[in-house]
Parts: C-alpha cells; sequence; structure tokens
C-alpha cells in the first residue's frame, strides 16, 4: 500500500512541477525573444517618431504578453506533466525524449484541437486557429521547438521524482 502511495505521491509532484514551472519558462522565454528582437525595432521606430510614451506601451505589451503565455500553455503542459509522469512512474521511461516526446503529443493535441474547435469570441478558451493542415504543421514545429528548453527544464527538476525506486 505504501509503494501505491508513494507511486502516486511521485506522480502528483511531477505533474506539478511541469504545471507550473513549464507555463513560468515558457513566459520567460516568448518575453526574452520578444525583448530581444523588439527592443531593436522600437529603438528604430523611437529614432524616426520620437514618441516616449511608445516605451511604455511596449512594456505594459511584453507584460500582458508573458501573462497570456502563461494562461495559454498551462493545459499543454499539465498534459505534458501527465504523459510523462506516467511513463516514468509506471512504465520506467524516465528519459528526457520522453518528455520531449510527451510535450510532442499535448502540443499536437493543442493545434489539432484549433483545427476542429472554433471558441466563440466570448469564449475563456484559448486554442490556435488553424484552417488547415498547412497551418498546423508550422505551428506545431514552432511551438515543439519552442517547448524543448521548457520541457528540459521540466524534466531536470523532476529528475529526483521519476528517477526514485520504489520497491513493488
Amino acid at each position: 500500500m505504501s509503494a501505491s502511495l508513494r507511486r502516486l505521491g511521485r506522480l502528483i509532484g511531477i505533474i506539478l512541477i511541469f504545471s507550473v514551472v513549464g507555463p513560468l519558462a515558457i513566459a520567460t522565454l516568448t518575453s526574452l525573444i520578444v525583448v530581444a528582437f523588439g527592443a531593436a525595432l522600437l529603438q528604430l521606430l523611437l529614432a524616426f517618431v520620437d514618441l516616449g510614451a511608445l516605451h511604455q506601451v511596449f512594456s505594459i505589451a511584453v507584460w500582458l504578453l508573458a501573462f497570456f503565455a502563461v494562461v495559454a500553455s498551462i493545459p499543454p503542459s499539465v498534459v505534458t506533466g501527465l504523459i510523462f509522469a506516467l511513463a516514468a512512474v509506471y512504465a520506467g521511461i524516465g528519459a528526457i525524449w520522453m518528455a520531449w516526446l510527451a510535450a510532442a503529443v499535448a502540443i499536437a493535441g493543442v493545434v489539432t484541437g484549433g483545427v476542429f474547435f472554433i471558441p466563440p469570441e466570448s469564449s475563456a478558451v484559448i486554442l490556435p486557429s488553424v484552417g488547415s493542415a498547412r497551418q498546423a504543421l508550422p505551428l506545431f514545429v514552432m511551438l515543439a521547438a519552442l517547448a524543448v528548453v521548457p520541457t528540459s527544464l521540466c524534466w531536470w527538476l523532476a529528475k529526483p521524482l521519476h528517477r526514485a525506486t520504489v520497491a513493488a
């Protein structure tokens, strides 16, 4: 009985790590990318227009982007954590490639959901609006490439939980 509870505790711990760290890492990575590319564009724009308030608007936009990146990445992060936790705890597959595969499956689910389900404007569901498979493939590749670093970080933080041995 206690081995089953320990496995369940490890499963829940891995899911929590992926659910909390994953969205925060995605938001940080997205913000860094936007600031890295947007800062040069903002400087160029400010050189021509000289609007001091534009800097404030850019700052608010980055914070909003980070917030919505966290909100939008929670469901795929939870699903990634669940898939990886089940594979690591119950099947003994705790390799990093399994975490990447779990992230790819979660991202494929989100992109596929965007193909078949288009929420109304008043809905709180955040799905990409994907019109065809031709749009879905580049979106999947971009999101999967973006998710490699956060997934690796979550895998590394969850190492003590998925590498633990539990007596049967």
